[in-house]
């Protein structure tokens, strides 16, 4: 360890999911370093079913016999209305709102495509994009007079592409889509958003069928192994925005949005496309943009453009009425 502690001390977090796995580690690092805690965790089987408010209590107790201040909160965050009772829980209960770790989540039984459920579907999107959303949506003016706030969402490795796995991994790749608008709306008033990753063993990854690779992953990736990581990207020490990191077993490492500088010109022909494609896919002249502004302009100077970009180029007029 180096430098100075990292602390918490007079901030006040929401925490999803914090009833139980990961969710429970991290609130519990947190509160140890001085947060004020919002345990939010409506205590619901991984279907969404079957609530209990006994996970988010038990972890309150935990966190106050070790002389830690923490609240509960069981309100349903995959409804619009339970995602703003956690906010104002931690309004409540502390007088302001400095950061959201959302780490609730669900995972749908594998499923080909074929088979996929809407009800699973629905929740997993709900769960963890929606929900999202509505928690920064509801947290934003706090932050924004404040001049200060740290959001970090949970997305997943899932997003690479496993076989039955498509609705949970469209929520964690939604989850990026949001993580990197928002960075770039709290840049001017010093709300930092990031992504993580989390590799650990939870509810979820303890259905992985038993092997060699799932008894290992279960003695290796403990969720203590995640939490410092997500607490640095919560703190005042960091000025880390709009990333996403892989953080498991003691390894944290950067993922990236990439795109390679393509072939050009590619031709007006579906035969030209055809001729170029094994070029495109060997392309490993990567860039990777900071937000949209950076992408477009960046395609627009390999497409020979040589002027400049207006802040606001993607900012969409206000829907004219009839």
């Amino acid at each position: 360890m180096t430098g100075s502690e990292v602390r918490f001390d007079g901030r006040a977090v929401l925490i999803t999911g914090a009833g139980r796995g990961l969710g429970r580690a991290h609130a519990r690092l947190l509160a140890a370093r001085g947060a004020k805690v919002v345990v939010a965790d409506n205590g619901a089987a991984m279907d969404g079913e079957a609530p209990s408010a006994a996970p988010a209590h038990s972890v309150v107790d935990e966190i106050t016999a070790a002389g830690g201040e923490a609240v509960a909160c069981t309100a349903d965050i995959a409804a619009e209305a339970g995602s703003s009772l956690a906010v104002e829980a931690c309004l409540t209960a502390f007088g302001r709102i400095d950061g959201i770790l959302h780490n609730a989540s669900t995972v749908p039984d594998n499923a080909p495509v074929e088979r996929m459920s809407s009800p699973d579907l629905d929740l997993v999107m709900r769960v963890n994009c929606f929900a999202g959303l509505w928690m920064a949506r509801a947290a934003w003016p706090h932050m924004v007079r404040q001049g200060y706030g740290r959001i970090v969402f949970m997305s997943s490795a899932g997003v690479y592409g496993s076989a039955g796995n498509a609705p949970y991994a469209a929520a964690k790749a939604a989850v990026i889509g949001v993580m990197r608008c928002l960075a770039v709306e709290g840049e001017k008033p010093g709300i930092l958003v990031n992504v993580v990753a989390p590799a650990a063993m939870t509810r979820m990854t303890e259905r992985l069928p038993a092997s060699d690779y799932a008894a290992w992953f279960s003695q290796t990736m403990r969720p203590e192994k995640v939490s410092p990581g997500v607490a640095y990207l919560m703190s005042e020490d960091s000025q880390i925005s709009g990333e996403m990191f892989h953080i498991g077993g003691g390894r944290i490492a950067r993922l990236r949005v990439g795109e390679g500088e393509g072939v050009r010109p590619a031709g007006d022909a579906i035969e030209d496309v055809r001729a170029a494609m094994p070029a495109v896919l060997a392309d490993e002249r990567l860039f990777h943009p900071k937000d949209l502004t950076a992408r477009s302009l960046e395609v627009a100077r390999l497409l020979g453009y040589q002027g400049g970009m207006p802040t606001d180029a993607f900012t969409i007029a206000p829907l004219g009425k009839d």
